[in-house]
């Protein structure tokens, strides 16, 4: 067995999305760009615990405790474009609460599945099983 170095280690996790708890109390979510030879981080498109948003942050290694990765995001954009391409003009990707409304709302749909009924809701299903299998993939 090799052993790797604490800096090894977090660099395999760049462009992983990583949870950083702080020192104290709180932590921010984001994707991983960067780590100093101090430990100092990068994180881009992070959040805070009161979901506020960071377009970059540069977190210096004596403010967090420690990193853990987290679960990739569902790609609620992708599945928007998707969707988009079918009903195009008519779909809106809400990004602070990661949901996509289509015809004004009378159809949601958010990493759970879809809410709406009819013949449209029912396509916006098929699209949104078709997206599930292929992301499994």
């Amino acid at each position: 067995m090799s052993l790797r170095s604490y800096n090894q280690e977090l660099g395999l996790l760049i462009d992983k999305i990583v949870k950083v708890y702080l020192v104290g109390d709180g932590f921010f979510v984001g994707q991983l760009k960067g780590v100093s030879e101090d430990s100092n981080l990068i994180l881009v498109n992070a959040k805070n615990d009161k979901n506020h948003p960071f377009p970059k942050l540069l977190i210096r290694s004596s403010y967090y405790n420690f990193v853990s990765i987290e679960d990739e995001p569902f790609p609620m954009k992708g599945l928007s474009e998707r969707i988009g391409k079918i009903f195009s003009g008519h779909v809106n990707y809400i990004e602070d609460q990661n949901i996509i409304s289509i015809l004004n709302g009378k159809i949601i749909v958010d990493e759970n599945g879809v809410r709406g009924s009819g013949p449209s809701a029912d396509r916006v299903k098929k699209i949104y099983e078709q997206f599930i299998l292929d992301i499994e993939k």
